[in-house]
């Protein structure tokens, strides 16, 4: 029960003092509304102290000038918070739910009731300091850590590709089995933070490069068989500043591949001097792009058909549908679409390659997922199993060939009715399936060497390459379970009715 309300009113303001004197910290200014000091009960008493939070605008942008700068990051520290409730009413940006830390280090969102709606923070802090943020902060700082512990690894290495426009290095990993030789390798090139408030997507790359350089026999397989070009942050003058979406100098990098050299920023200039060295003998396999946007659900941006083909849809479909896994974090209907636009690094590649390398952004949220606030809100956990996600669907798509993890197509076909599916309606691994008008029609799956164990046996069930399509379609369905007796060759015969209508690719997983 309140007991006396408004003892007093217009206490000075300087018990609080906002700073944003360290790395990422941004904020543009503040001003002091009100304050009021009551009692809660006859031994306890606090004072509200009301300000309005105005998240600073990036620079001008001198190379797009029609482009609004954006102030989503936030990132402030508070002294003086102690026994005080701050009503923070934070204008410029769309967070909802943001992080604030005692120390810093260990981050928590507020609760829904301590942010009753965008922008407003209503809570009493037990500590004298506080951070208050947009996300969980991924600093350069962390960055740097992170790259000198992947490098201590024997199958990673590291160079430095170039440098900003304040002179902080653009770094590179390059992961690998070096035991293996490189020339017939799938590549794959991944970078990330472009746009430095797009914290999520550096916590979820970090948890998948984690995964890439583990002890995990299936990212033992993907070492032997793939090179891995990682460039973690492309713009760290941004990431280090505390900007949103630009670099120190206020251009966005991420729509500044189609400029000519005088209005090419260094840090795109690097990029693409790595990109067209590692590429002169043969393109990139896979490229990703790693983003975090502000809709509450991942994403892939597939570019259309119109503005690609057929062939390069039916793949990036593929990839998207892949890395939805059991479906709680990434539904079909989340999926989005775009044209190809040479602006970017993906309509860049397409221009030099085509449909040889597929190139797309990936998005993370901030908030939650699958459009449901009652569901799952994004944390570094969940990112982690995000993460994991993206490395299966790297490892799907790219058909590693694995000891624990086999994926296998039609070998032969017996009977009459089959014809082949080669028009990319459907989503299917290689460059065709089949069907056949006789449920008894037969298909034979083999691999020369399987060891002996029991393996889960998943057929892909194929469905329309299309912005939508049923959430039982283009997944692995488990079948049954195999048992292979010895170390030798493996045999599977089935008939046409054991598949959904379209007989592609199946999946061993030994479960051992």
């Amino acid at each position: 029960m309140l007991l006396l309300t408004f003892m007093c009113s217009g206490i000075l303001f300087s018990q609080v003092r906002f700073e944003t004197s360290f790395e990422s910290g941004s904020l543009d200014k503040t001003k002091a509304v009100d304050s009021v000091k009551f009692k809660i009960s006859p031994s306890d008493s606090t004072t509200l102290l009301s300000y309005e939070i105005f998240s600073r605008f990036d620079p001008k942008n001198p190379v797009d000038t029609s482009l609004s700068p954006s102030a989503r990051w936030y990132y402030f520290r508070m002294t003086g918070t102690k026994g005080n409730t701050l009503y923070l009413n934070i204008r410029n940006s769309e967070a909802i739910r943001p992080f604030y830390s005692y120390d810093g280090i260990k981050f928590q969102r507020f609760l829904a009731d301590e942010n009753p709606r965008r922008g407003l923070i209503i809570k009493r802090f037990n500590r004298d300091t506080v951070y208050v943020s947009h996300y969980i902060p991924y600093t350069f700082s962390r960055h740097i850590s992170k790259l000198s512990e992947w490098k201590k690894l024997p199958f990673v290495t590291g160079e430095e590709i170039g440098r900003s426009s304040q002179g902080l290095p653009i770094d590179m990993i390059t992961v690998t089995d070096p035991s293996v030789p490189d020339s017939k390798k799938r590549k794959v090139w991944i970078h990330g933070r472009s746009h430095p408030s797009e914290q999520p997507a550096s916590w979820h790359l970090e948890a998948m490069v984690d995964l890439i350089v583990s002890d995990n026999p299936d990212a033992t397989a993907m070492r032997k068989e793939c090179l891995f070009y990682i460039v973690p942050f492309i713009n760290p003058d941004g990431v280090y500043g505390g900007y949103s979406r630009s670099t120190s100098t206020g251009v966005n990098i991420e729509i500044n591949w189609d400029r000519p050299d005088s209005l090419t920023m260094p840090e795109v200039k690097a990029l693409k001097a790595k990109m067209e060295q590692l590429t002169s003998d043969r393109p990139f396999d896979l490229l990703l792009n790693m983003h975090s946007q502000i809709a509450n659900s991942v994403t892939y941006w597939i570019h259309t058909a119109k503005s690609t083909n057929d062939s390069f849809l039916r793949k990036q479909i593929l990839l998207s549908a892949l890395t939805m896994g059991d479906r709680r974090l990434y539904k079909p209907e989340n999926q989005s679409f775009s044209d190809a636009a040479s602006r970017y690094a993906e309509g860049w590649i397409w221009n030099r390659f085509k449909d040889s390398t597929l190139a797309i952004t990936f998005e993370t949220p901030y908030t939650f997922y699958v459009n449901n606030p009652e569901g799952d809100w994004v944390s570094s956990e969940n990112l982690s199993e995000l993460a994991k996600d993206s490395f299966y669907a790297v490892y799907d798509y790219l058909q590693v060939e694995g000891e624990n993890r086999i994926i296998l197509e039609p070998e032969s076909f017996s009977g009459k009715g089959w014809s082949t599916i080669s028009d990319n309606k459907l989503v299917y691994f290689g460059e065709n399936a089949a069907m056949s008008s006789n449920p008894k029609a037969k298909v034979r799956f083999s691999k020369p060497f399987l060891k002996r164990g029991e393996y889960s046996l998943y057929i892909w069930n194929a469905g329309p390459s299309s912005e939508t399509f049923p959430e039982d379609t283009n997944k692995w369905i488990k079948a049954g379970t195999v048992t292979q007796k010895r170390d030798g060759k493996f045999l599977w015969r089935a008939r046409a009715s054991h598949f959904n209508g379209v007989v592609d690719a199946i999946m061993l997983v030994n479960e051992q």
